[in-house]
């Protein structure tokens, strides 16, 4: 037996050719990063004008120290004007008017402290689909459902199988982890 290596037959046009080049598909790949990172950039620039505008009317306005003893008196050429508490509104009266351009901005409202958030990690046996207070978050096994304090309605739901409802009290910062959840089959 000889081993004779015969070589292929030729076809037409079986001739190697390069393989064409990637600089089409590269520009345009350059060309939309370009264009994200440039609207990024407009994005940011914008957000930070909104946070250092000074006529934003959630800008801390300074309180003044409270007065040791009483006020001073005012003397009548401050330019202040006491308000009206009696008698009609007169329209012709434009006294009222000036109160309200020469009346200071509303002081600024006390920012409530941000509670810590707390976690639900939730499993079933068969797996369901969960709703914590009305919202579907998914199926069974959920890790780590980020939540307010307080008291929640989980509802565990599949086909061919009872709904199962429950209510957890979740502390702030803390995780309840619920894994007991056996969902009843519907005899038929």
């Amino acid at each position: 037996m000889t081993d004779e290596r015969q070589p292929l037959p030729r076809v037409l046009d079986d001739e190697w050719e390069p393989p064409q080049s990637n600089r089409g598909r590269r520009a345009v790949v350059a060309a939309f990063i370009g264009m994200a990172l440039i609207v990024s950039c407009v994005g940011l620039v914008r957000s930070l004008e909104r946070v250092s505008r000074p006529d934003d009317a959630r800008a801390w306005v300074p309180v003044p120290p409270p007065f040791a003893a009483a006020p001073p008196a005012m003397s009548p050429d401050t330019g202040l004007r006491a308000r009206r508490l009696t008698g009609p509104l007169n329209h012709f009266d434009l006294s009222e008017d000036d109160e309200r351009r020469e009346s200071s901005p509303p002081p600024p409202r006390p920012r409530a402290r941000p509670r810590l958030a707390g976690y639900l990690s939730i499993n079933s046996s068969p797996w369901a689909e969960l709703s914590v207070d009305g919202h579907v978050v998914g199926s069974t096994p959920q890790i780590r459902i980020r939540v307010m304090p307080g008291r929640h309605h989980l509802i565990l739901v599949r086909a061919g199988f009872q709904p199962h409802s429950a209510w957890v009290t979740v502390p702030a910062g803390g995780t309840v982890r619920l894994t007991d959840f056996t969902l009843a089959e519907i005899m038929r």
